[in-house]
């Protein structure tokens, strides 16, 4: 028995030997450059105003990782140099992940920390690309290019000419002006302008026809710079206000919206404030708002205010709902003007 073991341990050490020979003999795993390596697509289209992410656009096609980023040839639209690009200012990161359950704006803010970043910021592991907010006192509207040098030990390619097309700020979503012109949209084949239109559920007016969502206009206004803040007014068709205490089914302490990139529905804002006469409703918020509007994805904010009326012994229930998004900084008034009555009454 024991020569057997004997026979066994000298097979097993034997075999241990050879298999480490082979491994030497084995040539190196070479490191690996994709030639269709690529990013999706030659243009990055910024706003001023907000931070623009743009996450994901590099597919490495099976290169070795790690990969390598690096921008170089950053010129202005007149082709001269652009260093003005890389100038560093003062933004904010998180330093802990939103959860959505934060019970107020300080405790949001408490999550984020101030940095300095280059305006326009590559990073350099990802390709991954961030134009911070900035204004255009320095920066001004228009193409800039520049070049994308992308390497591993394997190889490398410069990606050139790749475009950074800044245009004018776009303080809130959906916006209605041309963010090139500054003009304004109209209608396509028409001289008509859009409008912001909310979604208009079971409302009637005083004749009790059905009202449609064009028949309603959404502004923005902004109406200070001290404090971030969300106030809702309604206006009838004579510019008279509608009281909020008409939507009175509306359940104002627990109004929430869906964050896409939270998973989870999450307070509509804080600190919620009503005027004496009930004419608007105010809410402390973020900036941006909602709080992850400039990185998530199609991330907006949605309220419904709803309300109920007996019409002719049937219980109706309607409502008027808006999704939005409100990048620039300071307190805004959104403001909601019907062009013909709606009616609030019983029958």
């Amino acid at each position: 028995m024991k020569r057997q073991v004997y026979t066994l341990l000298i097979a097993g050490t034997l075999a241990m030997m050879a298999t480490g020979c082979y491994k030497q003999l084995l040539p190196d795993e070479k490191e690996h450059f994709s030639n269709n390596a690529n990013f999706d697509g030659d243009t990055y289209q910024a706003n001023f105003g907000r931070t623009n992410v743009f996450y994901g656009k590099f597919n490495a096609d099976n290169s070795t990782q790690p990969l390598t980023f690096e921008m170089k040839n950053i010129a202005r639209p007149d082709g001269m140099p652009a260093p003005e690009l890389l100038e560093e200012v003062n933004t904010w990161q998180w330093k802990e992940y939103y959860s959505g359950t934060e019970k107020s704006v300080a405790e949001i803010e408490a999550k984020r920390i101030q940095v300095k970043r280059p305006i326009l910021d590559m990073r350099s592991t990802s390709g991954d690309l961030v134009f911070w907010a900035t204004d255009t006192s320095k920066i001004k509207q228009g193409i800039y290019t520049f070049d994308i040098l992308v390497k591993n030990k394997g190889g490398q390619k410069t990606f050139q000419k790749r475009k950074l097309d800044l245009r004018r700020p776009r303080p809130y979503e959906p916006y209605e002006f041309d963010d090139i012109t500054g003009l304004q949209k109209k209608e396509s084949n028409s001289n008509n302008l859009i409008y912001n239109h909310p979604t208009v559920i079971g409302v009637q007016d005083m004749q009790n026809n059905e009202i449609k969502s064009e028949q309603v206009n959404v502004y923005f206004v902004k109406t200070g710079t001290t404090k971030n803040t969300l106030t809702f007014k309604f206006y009838d068709q004579d510019s008279l206000p509608i009281k909020m205490s008409k939507f009175n089914v509306t359940k104002w302490d627990s109004l929430r919206y869906y964050s896409n990139t939270a998973g989870l529905n999450v307070n509509f804002g804080f600190n919620r404030k009503f005027s004496s006469d009930s004419a608007i409703v105010t809410w402390d918020v973020t900036s941006p708002y909602p709080v992850l509007a400039d990185v998530g994805i199609n991330e907006k904010a949605s309220i419904m205010f709803t309300y109920e009326r007996v019409s002719y012994g049937i219980r109706r229930q309607a409502g008027i709902g808006y999704g939005f998004a409100v990048f620039e900084p300071g307190s805004w008034d959104v403001i909601f003007k019907f062009k013909v009555n709606p009616k609030f009454t019983n029958d």
